[in-house]
């Protein structure tokens, strides 16, 4: 045999060989797949129980994040074979996006692309952050394109560089029609916000939204001209609205923006929250909107600031007879008036159930007035009081009096031995701060 003909025969030997060894491995897979199958117990469940199971797992990785291959609906992905199948068999897996920095590079663009069609036709839950570049539309034109499936909506901007609404230029994300957002929550954090029409715009293409939060979002001072061209909204499905930021009620310099209100009526609405009004805000507009809305209000919470709003009992609160619980922060003293309305007046708010004062406290309580109309509320559905004193000097111990608080600040002996005597009878009192109730009886 030549050197040539032997060289040909054991290269065609060493093919012959790759060949099985591929198929041999090939088989070896399929075999370690088939023995997998076998010895799983994920895999002797039905596809409706594996999905269940995926699904309770919690995506603690997914919050405030760009999406990366440690998310779970990804990690499901690269587990195995059969994990894999599951993964993609569930589209619910895939229906809730959280991150906080906006993808810009096409790679992850794509990947919330994907993400996003393995969702199928279900309704999305999105949760929008970071530094907005309006001049970056790739991932806005992506939202756009599955907008008519937005169920949840929520966007927090640590940098909001919004077009002026009358530049006309479109403002991203606020284009087309939201036919299933049910809920809809915006945090801008800048100076130079102007979303005003654009939220009205949203609102107005979703005829479903039940919950909506603004803060930090404001309203342009239009002129008069400008004011006939916003056409009033009603939206029938709204039920609870909040306006400006709970955990910053007594800071100056986050005030909430009513302005909205004199657009907008909801016949719907249950609860409201307005922390903190603004104190330049006009009373009147709530006024206005409670008796343009006539809703079945049963919540109202309102930051009063350091002034106490003229007007305020008669115009708004005689307006929502609905009213079950109300709470209100004030630093002003007409606190203690206020008090004393309801005491005298039984035909304000005859179904509230739970009435919640918080105060500062350099504030002088008028504890008598306090019993009065705790008296006077006997015979009402009034179950649950709380007078709340917050701190101007940091770091008070819970379980011991703070240092500057005196006999204006807390009630005097006999007054807690009476206070006491509605908690026997059934009524639920907390007079106090932190988790300290000076009232509680022993």
């Amino acid at each position: 045999m030549s050197r040539d003909m032997a060289v040909s025969k054991l290269r065609r030997h060493i093919d012959e060989l790759s060949f099985n060894i591929s198929d041999l491995t090939n088989q070896r897979v399929q075999a370690r797949r088939e023995l997998n199958h076998l010895l799983d117990p994920m895999a002797r469940l039905p596809l409706e129980l594996q999905s269940h199971i995926f699904l309770c797992v919690e995506n603690k990785s997914n919050v405030e994040r760009k999406a990366d291959p440690s998310d779970v609906p990804l990690v499901f992905l690269n587990v195995c074979h059969l994990w894999h199948h599951i993964a993609l068999s569930t589209p619910k897996l895939w229906t809730e996006i959280k991150i906080d920095s906006l993808p810009r590079s096409a790679k992850h663009v794509a990947l919330y692309r994907n993400w996003m069609e393995r969702a199928g036709t279900l309704p999305l839950s999105l949760s929008l952050g970071g530094f907005l570049d309006p001049k970056d539309t790739a991932f806005g034109d992506l939202v756009k394109q599955h907008q008519d499936q937005v169920q949840s909506l929520t966007l927090r901007w640590k940098l909001f560089s919004y077009p002026h609404p009358h530049s006309g230029k479109p403002a991203i994300y606020f284009q087309g029609c939201f036919p299933l957002l049910q809920k809809l929550a915006i945090h801008a954090i800048s100076s130079d916000v102007y979303a005003s029409e654009d939220v009205l715009n949203v609102l107005r293409t979703a005829p479903n939204v039940s919950y909506c939060e603004l803060v930090e979002v404001y309203y342009d001072d239009y002129d008069d001209e400008d004011m006939l061209d916003i056409v009033p909204l009603t939206l029938t499905s709204l039920e609870e609205l909040r306006l400006g930021e709970p955990q910053l009620h007594t800071f100056v310099g986050y005030n909430a923006d009513i302005a909205i209100l004199q657009y907008l009526s909801l016949p719907a609405l249950r609860k409201l929250s307005i922390t903190p009004l603004d104190i330049n805000s006009d009373v009147g507009v709530i006024a206005s909107f409670f008796t343009r809305s006539s809703p079945p209000l049963e919540s109202l919470s309102l930051s009063l600031g350091y002034v106490w709003p003229e007007g305020f009992v008669e115009q708004c609160l005689r307006s929502v007879p609905t009213l079950t619980t109300l709470e209100l922060w004030s630093q002003s003293d007409e606190f203690t008036s206020f008090v004393t309305v309801l005491g005298t007046s039984p035909n304000l708010l005859p179904n509230l159930r739970a009435l919640s004062l918080t105060t500062l406290d350099t504030v002088t309580i008028d504890y008598t007035a306090v019993l009065q109309m705790l008296g006077a509320r006997r015979s009402t559905p009034l179950l649950k009081v709380k007078v709340y004193l917050e701190q101007t000097v940091p770091g008070w111990d819970d379980h011991a009096l703070p240092p500057r608080l005196g006999r204006a600040a807390f009630p005097d002996a006999a007054t807690k031995s009476a206070l006491q005597q509605f908690v026997k009878d059934g009524m639920e009192i907390f007079v106090g701060f932190g988790q300290t109730n000076v009232v509680k009886i022993e």
